[in-house]
């Protein structure tokens, strides 16, 4: 008997140690787990008003100054074969030039400004022009209460504000620089019409007669002693767009003057078209003459791009309400759009949900591609789009719109033509301005993006 008890006590123990050693089991293998990994950021970084998607690397992103505001339409200038990034704003009314170099692009200097310590001269500048090997500025600036206006030089591996190389006597409606090669700017004036002509001084009087506005295209050699040469142009000037040779220019036109085209090897020039102003938005580096821009379509007020040829004279439609378009290698077209818009359609539904697509057109043999992107746009949101192209890398870099809530949102996208692939870089609520730029040899791209209250200039290195 005293057997039999001791037998069932030991078989209880041991149940009791067993149901034991199974609750501790589970716990005790839990605790040899390693801790969880903690979760990445759902992003690389934050510009101004972007996410940066994961996996991109940053190489710099430098704040600007609080109450400089980026310029709309003026992307980061490469400068000093890409030691330094330049960028243009607004601080209160003023124009301002800023120049990031040194380790990471963080050391910032002025490089032009409309007044105060930086300015050459006390004044409003006008346009700014960088020459193409980056290493000279051209600005040109009206001088308040003397009716003039000076191009001044600024040598970015010299100290100083640069110095005044030409004087233009006048009142003008219209001023606009760029250089055709290293050693020549062409400064394009129109003069603001006079009321009435300047009293003739009386007889006897020898006092001076004053001095006849400047007019049309100035061409001013930079080296040497430099000189001033007017190319006599009897077209009207409006901001131009200069070919890839500088033998071809295009006038945007205004509300005062149509659109132009200039022949430089003639000293030529003839109305473009009735319907202004144009964007000229690219020029095909293979095939001189030969340039894509956005028309306004009078009959139904919206806009669409077209390849122009200057010497057959022929338009051929590339797209409808699209503001991001470009030629890359070898004269393909690339574009932004949509290919069931129709002109009617973005003027009767301008925010009507389209698929956003890419489109590789190739005209010699007819053919068009279209990717889609993967989301919906507008009509609208497609005309406000932009485009940059690499030719070293053959990538675009694009800048669209994509409804959201409660406001519309923005996308960086690039796009590699021999690739056929898409990538998304960033993506933000479409607030203040942006402008981006790929580098000299295409490796990188610099985004400056913000408004007055926040900017940022971000340097990256997007996928190949």
């Amino acid at each position: 008997m005293l057997n039999l008890l001791y037998r069932f006590s030991m078989n209880r123990s041991v149940l009791i140690l067993l149901a034991s050693l199974l609750l501790l089991g589970p716990v005790s293998c839990a605790s040899k787990k390693p801790p969880p990994k903690p979760v990445p950021p759902p992003f690389a970084g934050e510009t101004a008003t972007l996410s940066i998607t994961n996996g991109i690397h940053i190489l710099s992103q430098v704040p600007l100054p609080v109450g400089f505001a980026p310029s709309p339409g003026r992307a980061p200038m490469w400068l000093q074969n890409g030691q330094e990034i330049g960028i243009v704003g607004k601080v209160g009314g003023d124009t301002v030039v800023l120049g990031y170099s040194g380790q990471k692009w963080m050391t910032e200097r002025l490089l032009a400004a409309d007044t105060g310590p930086g300015a050459a001269e006390q004044g409003r500048i006008v346009d700014i022009a960088p020459s193409p090997d980056g290493m000279t500025l051209a600005v040109a600036e009206v001088i308040p209460g003397q009716n003039r206006l000076d191009v001044v030089l600024r040598d970015l591996i010299a100290v100083g504000p640069g110095n005044p190389i030409a004087s233009f006597d006048g009142v003008f409606d219209s001023a606009t620089l760029a250089w055709l090669n290293n050693a020549t700017v062409a400064l394009a004036l129109r003069a603001h019409p006079e009321t009435s002509p300047p009293p003739a001084p009386p007889p006897g009087d020898e006092s001076e007669t004053p001095p006849k506005p400047a007019e049309s295209l100035q061409l001013i050699v930079v080296t040497g002693t430099g000189s001033v040469a007017p190319l006599d142009i009897k077209c009207p000037m409006s901001p131009l767009s200069w070919s890839a040779s500088s033998v071809f220019a295009v006038g945007s036109g205004d509300r005062e003057v149509p659109p132009i085209v200039i022949d430089r090897r003639n000293s030529e020039c003839r109305q473009f078209g009735s319907v202004g102003p144009i964007r000229v938005l690219d020029w095909d580096d293979d095939e001189e003459g030969t340039f894509l821009y956005i028309k306004p379509d009078p009959a139904t007020g919206s806009s669409a791009v077209y390849r122009h040829n200057i010497d057959t004279g022929h338009d051929k439609l590339v797209a409808i309400s699209t503001g991001a378009a470009a030629f890359t290698n070898g004269g393909t077209v690339i574009v932004e759009g949509n290919q069931n818009l129709t002109f009617r359609m973005a003027a009767e539904r301008p925010d009507m949900p389209v698929h956003a697509q890419i489109a590789i057109s190739q005209p010699e043999q007819g053919e068009v591609q279209f990717k889609p992107l993967g989301f919906e746009t507008t009509a609208t949101m497609l005309a406000a789009s932009s485009l940059t192209y690499s030719d070293t890398i053959d990538a675009a870099a694009m800048q669209t719109f994509a409804p959201g809530t409660p406001t519309t949102w923005r996308k960086i996208i690039t796009y590699s033509v021999p690739n056929q692939s898409a990538f998304l870089i960033a993506t933000g609520a479409a607030r203040g301005t942006l402008g981006m730029s790929w580098s000299i040899h295409g490796r990188w791209l610099a985004i400056v993006d913000g408004d007055q209250y926040k900017s940022m200039l971000s340097v990256i290195v997007p996928p190949q």
